[in-house]
């Protein structure tokens, strides 16, 4: 497996597209993508509620030790996806107190997003998810995109996504427009800027390639 992460927009009826077969253009409905995490932001599009649970037959049908998969992910509507992610950029504010706003990476997730056809949002997170231990990615899973509403412990809360994310701490988040304005950062806030948004797939996003300029 390649551990990565995908975060699409497309007009999906179930979880993980990439394993349905058959979909259009896929590739096209992908956003952004990221390796071995779940960039912050992304969480920060869905809540406990937009999780779901579905079982797919194994890659290898005729393999009789290789059985079905169960695999979980968030997906919602997209209006609904970006009304959350303006609600929780305060309450990660909150829980990253002393890291920076997030208002600026927000908004350009929320222009990426926004500019992309499709009525919902998920995202393909089971080669993250069989990293280490599943039954525990799924629960801090759930139990972070629940602090999005109501954080608790904000150290616990904060551990928590900052791991999901593998965000290096320590270090203030590096600006919204490290990448568009070239600026020089230590390896830490590439790592971070990264971390924070996830990088480009097939299509540009927001936060590394300027819109262009009418002539």
């Amino acid at each position: 497996m390649a551990n990565r992460s995908y975060l699409l927009v497309g007009d999906y009826d179930g979880i993980n597209p990439g394993w349905q077969g058959g979909v259009p253009g896929l590739e096209d409905q992908v956003l952004a993508e990221d390796v071995f995490c779940v960039p912050l932001l992304w969480l920060a599009l869905f809540r406990p509620a937009d999780l779901v649970t579905a079982t797919f037959p194994p890659e290898d049908e005729d393999d009789e030790d290789d059985g079905p998969i169960e695999a979980t992910a968030p997906l919602a509507p997209k209006e609904r996806a970006l009304a959350q992610l303006d609600a929780a950029v305060p309450v990660l504010n909150r829980i990253f107190d002393g890291a920076g706003p997030l208002d600026d990476h927000a908004a350009l997730l929320r222009e990426g997003l926004a500019s992309m056809p499709g009525r919902s949002v998920t995202i393909e997170l089971y080669e993250i998810a069989v990293l280490i231990d599943e039954e525990r990615f799924y629960r801090d899973l759930r139990t972070a995109l629940g602090s999005l509403d109501r954080p608790g412990d904000l150290a616990a809360d904060r551990s928590r996504l900052a791991d999901l994310a593998q965000l290096r701490e320590g270090r203030p988040f590096p600006p919204a427009r490290l990448v568009l304005d070239g600026l020089d950062a230590p390896d830490d806030d590439q790592w971070n800027h990264t971390r924070l948004l996830g990088t480009r797939f097939l299509r540009p996003v927001p936060w590394e390639t300027a819109a262009e300029t009418p002539a």
